[in-house]
């Protein structure tokens, strides 16, 4: 098991009015560069739109070479760009000079869509996005490959060749986010990892991977080597109870934002672990979190789990102290070698 922070780079408040944009971007990066410290694996960002309570990274590209430049060895990686946001051939540029710029510690998520309202904002339709995800991932294998390609809605009477290239091995760094089959049908016949979201049940998600596994088997593709991680929200406490006790108020104030947007269905009387278990919610102390990643593990066929940590409601003290615990009493737990090499 291998371990990723994820960051939506979002402000307390709907407006986000507490706190500027300097001072969350600042925040962070404290977090993401303790995170390198501590020997996680990958720093993910979410591109967001249009509001501060969601989050702040419009240009989340820019932002990871900003990370990277500030880190050491972390891998920096967008979680996720929605390809019909942006204009493939400027999307292919875009990531390969990013990837050159962070030496090649980009992990590139890529998805078929955005939430609702940011996909209105940019004239996107939900008809059709898996057969345009897979014309725009297999579009950008061409273009980093050197070959000459054209802008796919418009061809040009000359195809062009994009510069600069990514390093080669950018291929084994993308990942495709998938909240339905379609998705994971396409990453696994691309032979591309797997990014499992937070906000859907584990059976759910557990129907994904099988059909993104059952993909990459008839693609030809070995399904060692091939990564699958989820996300969850985490609070993380050296006391069970105390971890429960400051979690209360912040997942219900996450389950009032996920409701109110449509994100996720309002139950009439719903208890907490429910709530937790549908918003993909960890709480607790180190061995309650490890059984439930183990568990998550077990049902999902992960490598990898991503921990949204920097969660509205949670000082940056404790934060910094769950990501800690991670490390030194989570990993342990799972048998992970990450905890052997904590820097």
């Amino acid at each position: 098991m291998r371990f990723a922070v994820l960051h939506h780079v979002e402000s307390d408040g709907e407006t986000g009015e507490q706190l500027s944009d300097a001072a969350v971007y600042a925040d962070v990066l404290a977090q993401v560069r303790l995170a390198d410290a501590l020997g996680f694996e990958i720093a993910w960002v979410a591109e967001h739109h249009f509001s501060a309570a969601k989050g702040r990274a419009s240009s989340p590209l820019l932002f990871l070479t900003h990370l990277a430049a500030h880190t050491r060895t972390i891998h920096v990686g967008s979680a996720v760009l929605p390809a019909p946001f942006y204009q493939a051939l400027r999307l292919a540029e875009e990531i390969a000079m990013t990837d050159v710029l962070t030496g090649g510690r980009l992990a590139c998520g890529i998805s078929s869509s955005g939430v609702p309202d940011e996909m209105r904002a940019f004239s996107v339709s939900q008809s059709g996005k898996h057969a345009r995800l897979r014309e725009s991932l297999i579009f950008l294998r061409e273009a980093w490959a050197g070959r000459p390609v054209s802008n796919p809605v418009a061809p040009a009477d000359s195809p062009v060749t994009i510069v600069p290239r990514p390093l080669a091995d950018l291929q084994q760094r993308i990942w495709v986010a998938a909240s339905s089959r379609g998705a994971a049908e396409v990453a696994g016949s691309l032979g591309y990892h797997l990014l499992l979201p937070s906000l859907r049940p584990v059976t759910a998600s557990a129907v994904h991977a099988n059909v993104y596994r059952a993909a990459l088997a008839a693609s030809g593709c070995p399904v060692a080597g091939h990564n699958v991680q989820v996300t969850q929200h985490l609070v993380l406490h050296e006391h069970h109870e105390s971890a429960i006790r400051i979690a209360e108020p912040i997942v219900r104030a996450y389950y009032d934002r996920y409701t109110r947007s449509g994100a996720v269905e309002r139950l009439a009387d719903e208890s907490l672990p429910s709530i937790m278990a549908r918003i993909n919610f960890l709480a607790g102390g180190p061995e309650a979190v490890a059984g439930r990643i183990r568990e998550l593990r077990d049902a999902l066929g992960l490598t990898h789990v991503a921990f949204q940590s920097r969660l509205i409601g949670l000082s940056g003290q404790e934060v910094q102290r769950g990501l800690e615990l991670v490390m030194t009493r989570v990993a342990p737990l799972l048998g992970s070698e990450v905890a052997s090499s904590v820097r």
